[in-house]
């Protein structure tokens, strides 16, 4: 495999202000509906970028160019009809960010991050979640309404602590398995990507008096070396949940604001994984069956200067 090549300076920092702003984003949509189901935080992410798609001609003479792709979070609700055998699934990865570098028309580098999200709970945990049954219900849910609502549902109070949990972050998964089981097997490719408030602590008062504007997040969304996760869930019993301050004290190490991981660190070949045609199966695999792991996809081109 070939070195990796030099990416310019106003490509990294490009990079990092998009990103940057993709996370302040979610953190804003988090603490605007506490209890957002984790998928639509995916979702807002991806939402986020979208703006920075175009082909952008940077000072340097590089251009830089992403495209996206999202099919959302139906894959949990199980398997679609043509693939066997028809159980509830888990996915190793949520999203996949692919680096292309090209010299002229020439392809010559490339590499995968997978980013596998989890959100914090409030402490009342009351989170959203996809629901198999309630999706095949349909629109049904939001015409069919009670006669009378709960009061407890307009006035309540959303506190996220250090205690509180990564609640779908569960010792001794399926999805902890394989994630480790990949990292061995391609490489060290999965992160976790933890969808956090800008702030911790942070109390939000139903019903809202205003739009919560956040600005450059203290917290926010952070990127940890898989280990380093996995290691806040030894001691805990199958099912149970790391919390915050549990997954901080273990990941010292890595705890990387998205946009460090994403400009700083995988634009540079620090972390994730670069891949030659060889192993061009592998990365199909993750990506191109609508019933696979990968929910959404960003692939980040960048055509070097001419020397």
């Amino acid at each position: 495999m070939s070195p990796w090549p030099q990416i310019p300076d106003d490509v990294v920092a490009w990079f990092r202000s998009v990103f940057a702003e993709a996370n302040r984003r979610v953190c804003e949509r988090l603490v605007n509906v506490p209890n957002i189901r984790e998928t639509s935080l995916d979702d807002g992410l991806i939402e986020a970028l979208i703006p920075d798609t175009a082909p952008r001609l940077l000072a340097s003479g590089a251009v830089v160019r992403m495209d996206t792709h999202n099919i959302g979070g139906l894959r949990r609700l199980g398997w679609p009809d043509w693939d066997y055998p028809r159980v509830r699934r888990w996915e190793t990865a949520d999203i996949a960010i692919l680096v292309f570098v090209y010299r002229g028309e020439q392809l010559v580098a490339k590499k995968v991050g997978l980013l596998q999200s989890k959100r914090l709970y409030p402490d009342n945990n009351d989170v959203d979640d996809e629901d198999e049954a309630g999706f095949r219900y349909g629109m049904n849910a939001f015409i069919r309404r009670e006669p009378t609502q709960a009061l407890g549902v307009l006035h309540r109070t959303f506190r996220f602590t250090p205690d509180c949990l990564y609640g779908a972050l569960e010792a001794g998964s399926q999805q902890i398995a394989s994630i480790e089981r990949l990292n061995a097997e391609f490489g060290k490719a999965v992160y976790y990507l933890l969808y956090n408030p800008h702030e911790v602590p942070l109390a939000v008062q139903y019903p809202l008096r205003q739009r919560i504007v956040v600005g450059e997040p203290t917290v926010g969304c952070r990127v940890f070396e898989a280990d380093h996760v996995h290691a806040a869930l030894s001691g805990l019993k199958d099912g149970e949940a790391p919390s915050f301050s549990a997954v901080a004290r273990t990941g010292t190490a890595s705890n990387w604001r998205l946009e460090t991981w994403a400009a700083d660190l995988l634009l540079t070949c620090q972390v994730g994984q670069a891949f030659d045609d060889d192993r061009d199966g592998a990365v199909r695999y993750f990506l191109e069956r609508r019933s696979g792991p990968i929910g959404a996809a960003l692939a980040a081109s960048i055509t070097l200067p001419e020397d």
